[in-house]
């Protein structure tokens, strides 16, 4: 076991050791959670919602949109229109 410190800003080091066991890298995301008396921080995966040509299609759709003030809800409306205008 190895003893770390909370730090001011309520940071914690994780030791080198625990780093290179379970091969995390600077920026890595976490989940925390507490159980009983331990705080648990799970490693998580955060997939981009919309794949590189989706969001080319956005930007392409921002340029033609911008200024004509044309409202789309999020959600299935939203990836209805990009199908439509990629199309």
């Amino acid at each position: 076991m190895t003893i770390t410190k909370l730090k001011a800003k309520n940071q914690v080091t994780i030791p080198s050791v625990i780093m290179k066991r379970l091969r995390l890298k600077p920026n890595e995301l976490f989940a925390v959670d507490v159980e009983g008396n331990y705080i648990k921080l799970i490693p998580v995966k955060v997939e981009p919602k919309y794949t590189a040509e989706e969001l080319k299609v956005i930007d392409k759709i921002v340029a033609q949109e911008k200024n004509k003030g044309k409202a789309v809800k999020a959600g299935k409306e939203f990836s209805d229109y990009l199908k439509k205008v990629s199309a």
